[in-house]
């Protein structure tokens, strides 16, 4: 169970020190780019290098800060309410889509959003990359379409708990059963750990017509059993 404030989800320091490291893994080139423009001058004083040693100088630098701010990540997140459904990634709603059946619900990740990947819900499993969670109304899934996902061995399915990390842009595309009221519109801000539903058992799902008709037949049938 990940720690808690009286407010505050605390993300644990393992997952931290993941994200530390794969971020300084993806910063070594940068580094050694660097350490070679430094270098220059003194492996080759005689060569006048150093308008080239300043430009690469810069690259590194350049390219060393843009990966640092491709890693952020927030180090604790609200409670999330009890009961809540929320969203895996940080990045904004591009669309939200339905026909009866299902409810689909697309959130665009920037390169530059917050790279951790969170438990949904308490009872999520993972397969295939992908996130199930099996509701009352049918299962809810979570599919992940950027560059990078990488998911940590056996994790914590803990309600906001980090489970893994997304890196670069893409999308997240969360596949709901039935016509949901969600009060989410096209261009809204989430972040990872923010509720897309406050409280997953009270959701209106609105029951196909077709199938509202054979559960009035079903009740009526009981009543009359009853009576006899």
């Amino acid at each position: 169970m990940p720690a808690k404030t009286s407010q505050f989800l605390l993300s644990d320091a393992a997952s931290l020190r993941r994200f530390k490291l794969l971020q300084f893994r993806s910063q070594m080139p940068a580094l050694l780019l660097l350490v070679l423009a430094l270098a220059l001058n003194y492996i080759f004083p005689s060569a006048n290098l150093y308008n080239l040693a300043l430009l690469l100088a810069i690259v590194a630098i350049a390219w060393f800060l843009y990966l640092a701010l491709c890693y952020r990540y927030r180090q604790r997140i609200p409670i999330p309410p009890e009961g809540s459904l929320l969203s895996p990634v940080q990045g904004r709603i591009r669309s939200v889509q339905g026909n009866g059946d299902i409810t689909l619900v697309n959130i665009r990740k920037m390169v530059f959003d917050s790279v951790e990947i969170r438990s949904p819900h308490q009872d999520c499993t993972l397969e295939d990359g992908v996130l199930h969670l099996p509701s009352a109304a049918g299962k809810i899934s979570f599919r992940f379409n950027i560059p990078r996902v990488i998911w940590f061995d056996d994790p914590d399915f803990s309600t906001g708990n980090i489970i893994g990390m997304a890196v670069g842009a893409g999308n997240c595309t969360i596949t709901l059963p039935g016509n949901l009221d969600l009060d989410l519109k096209p261009g809204m801000a989430l972040d990872a750990g923010n509720p897309i539903i406050s409280n997953l058992q009270e959701a209106d799902v609105r029951t196909r017509p077709e199938r509202q008709v054979v559960l009035e037949a079903l009740a009526g049938f009981d009543e009359e059993s009853t009576e006899t």
